[in-house]
């Protein structure tokens, strides 16, 4: 059984439906298509006696990390074998069913963004948390799992404002525990925000009017410092989700939720940069 799982970034339904098309074809055939890309069967499986197609595919799908670009990236290029197989009219065993079957697949491809291109490449839909300096965060932080997050292709736009304001609170409490700084669980994320920006020099009051382009640096940096506030604002307003609403805001829609999304990325990917950098201007006293 194909199962999903939490940070899974292509949803459950395309899996299942392309290992309900693999089911139709020799073991060996499944093996192979898995195999060119670096896919195999675990240790210990045992196929049994019945359905072992089905089982096959479910193992080796247990083993496919779907919270990674890089294996989906793979994975994406074992569906396109399917749907060239079942595509192909000139093979003798081409069947009623591949038609009906490559459809279905490509419905639940659609429905979780991915769309073959002209050349009939599939590929997972650009979404926010490409940055490496986010892919780079450690493991235990908050940010990996908002990352997660606000990339589901399945996600409502309340879930994904809700994901970028946790991503930007995640950042922010992040970069204080790595400069030595407390805080309480109550703290006020924009006064968290605040020392924060102070600390790493970045708060556009602490610009020199001499600096090149001061009056631009001071505008850009002034729209970047307000993004956690404004995020936590919207949230707050009810559009995001963590208050337990008892009803929906009507009015929100997913360009709303990618624009809050790439705001919370935007940020935070320019303070973990500042923090990490090693000429950067607050590592200078």
């Amino acid at each position: 059984m194909i199962e999903g799982r939490p940070g899974d970034l292509l949803p459950a339904a395309v899996r299942a439906v392309v290992a309900d098309a693999c089911s139709q074809y020799p073991l060996a055939q499944i093996s192979q298509w898995f195999a060119t890309e670096g896919f195999r069967q675990p240790e210990g499986l045992e196929l049994g006696q019945g359905q072992m197609r089905r089982t096959l595919v479910a193992g080796i799908d247990s083993t496919i990390d779907f919270s990674s670009p890089d294996h989906i990236r793979r994975y994406l290029r074992v569906v396109e074998r399917v749907l060239e197989q079942l595509g192909d009219t000139s093979r003798i065993t081409t069947h009623p069913w591949a038609g009906d079957t490559a459809k279905k697949i490509l419905r639940e491809l659609r429905r979780a963004g991915v769309v073959p291109d002209v050349h009939e490449r599939l590929e997972l839909p650009a979404r926010v948390g490409s940055s490496r300096a986010l892919a780079a965060a450690p493991d235990e932080t908050g940010i990996r799992l908002t990352i997660n997050a606000l990339g589901r292709t399945d996600a409502e736009p309340e879930e994904r404002i809700g994901a970028a304001k946790d991503l930007v609170e995640a950042t922010i409490k992040f970069g204080l525990d790595q400069l030595g700084e407390t805080y309480g669980p109550r703290d006020d994320i924009g006064a968290l925000a605040k020392r924060l920006h102070a600390r790493l020099r970045v708060d556009p009051s602490g610009i020199a009017p001499t600096a090149a382009g001061a009056d631009t640096i001071v505008r850009i940096l002034g729209g970047l410092t307000n993004i956690p506030a404004g995020l936590a604002e919207l949230r707050n307003a009810g559009y995001g989700t963590g208050h337990g609403r008892a009803r929906r805001i009507s009015g929100i829609k997913d360009r709303h939720a990618e624009l809050a999304a790439r705001a919370a990325v935007a940020y935070a990917t320019f303070l973990l940069d500042t923090l990490t950098d090693p000429e950067a201007p607050w590592r200078k006293g």
